[in-house]
């Protein structure tokens, strides 16, 4: 298998339409390419036949996994590992790459379910940069936080950062970065997305932000200890990678960001890194209400800013084996912070802003 395509959702999946007639425009082999469904509580009864229907149209293999087959095999499976996915929660899209794990494709690419394909253009394509070892443009700032949402235009040229961006990180000079042609594997790749693109809701509370295409249709990777966060839509990763991909629900909103912050270090300690380029999808994006988004990011927003703080100074030794590696890095990250409480406690009679 070359390819698993895995979503989430609470509606009637139509937008699978759109992706399924791509793959089939394009001549992707149905043999090679698998599209995983999991429901939640909320997920209309009628998607099971849905899905069976696109199945039946295109030719490509679409599992639904409502909640009660999700509870028999992963009770049977990973009981102990399900107990971390609550119901109606998106993180329940990773258990699609879990339910895959003793047979991973090659890379596994993660959409949401208000994601729509440009019907002119290959969407799998794009994606198939994750797994190689190629040339490519390589992007390197003075402050290690490049913005690649640059490339974005924006329908009222107002400049804007995605999801997950240290806010102390948010100046001039995070547009101002070099490029280099460099030989890198390709680890994990995040598309371009058009209309209601993945930014916090800060940023939309304060501007609603548009973007109406793309100024340079080319894949950027990042260059060795810079970072730029990667979210869960849009996204593919490499079969090595899946292991490590794991959105802990303490990280909230900004949990598909943290850890994709983790895996770029890892990425670097083996010379692999992420790339950000096509595919360009539409969002059209679900209702949401942008005061409980504020409210839900608050925190985690404050706290992404010691997280890059922390993660710039932590070396990883392992060079061996990613998991370890990945391990080591954790393990430091809680050091550093418990290090940090101490002090802090220490101080917090001292200060008059705690």
């Amino acid at each position: 298998m070359d390819n698993a395509i895995i979503t989430t959702t609470i509606n009637i999946p139509t937008f699978l339409n759109g992706i399924c007639k791509n793959l089939k425009k394009f001549k992707h082999s149905k043999n090679k390419n698998i599209i995983i469904v999991i429901g939640d509580l909320k997920t209309p009864k009628q998607t099971k036949n849905y899905c069976k229907k696109l199945s039946n149209n295109y030719g490509y293999k679409i599992i639904f996994l409502d909640v009660k087959l999700q509870n028999k095999f992963f009770n049977k499976n990973y009981k102990k590992l399900y107990k971390f996915f609550p119901l109606n929660d998106a993180v329940r899209k990773l258990l699609g790459s879990i339910y895959l794990f003793n047979q991973l494709p090659n890379r596994v690419i993660f959409i949401d379910d208000d994601n729509y394909v440009d019907k002119k253009k290959d969407f799998l394509k794009g994606h198939l940069i994750t797994n190689k070892k190629l040339n490519v443009t390589t992007v390197k700032s003075i402050n290690k936080w490049p913005n690649l949402y640059k490339f974005f235009k924006e329908r009222s040229n107002v400049p804007f950062y995605p999801r997950g961006f240290p806010w102390k990180n948010r100046k001039l000079n995070a547009n101002n970065f070099k490029t280099n042609i460099s030989r890198k594997k390709i680890i994990a790749n995040c598309g371009y997305i058009l209309g209601d693109p993945d930014i916090d809701a800060t940023s939309r509370l304060f501007w609603p932000i548009e973007t109406i295409n793309v100024k340079n249709e080319t894949h950027f990777a990042l260059s060795k200890d810079n970072f730029f966060p990667l979210n869960d839509q849009n996204t593919s990763i490499a079969k090595t990678y899946i292991p490590l991909y794991f959105k802990p629900l303490s990280g909230g909103r900004n949990s598909d960001i943290w850890t994709s912050y983790l895996i770029e270090k890892v990425a670097f300690q083996f010379n692999e890194t992420v790339s950000y380029g096509p595919p360009i999808i539409t969002q059209i994006r679900n209702k949401h209400d942008y005061w409980k988004d504020y409210e839900l990011e608050k925190e985690h927003n404050i706290s992404t800013d010691l997280f890059a703080e922390i993660l710039e100074t932590i070396n990883i030794k392992n060079k061996d084996n990613k998991i370890d590696a990945f391990i080591e890095l954790c393990r430091k990250f809680l050091s550093s912070i418990n290090k940090m409480s101490k002090y802090r406690r220490k101080k917090i009679n001292k200060v008059r802003h705690y």
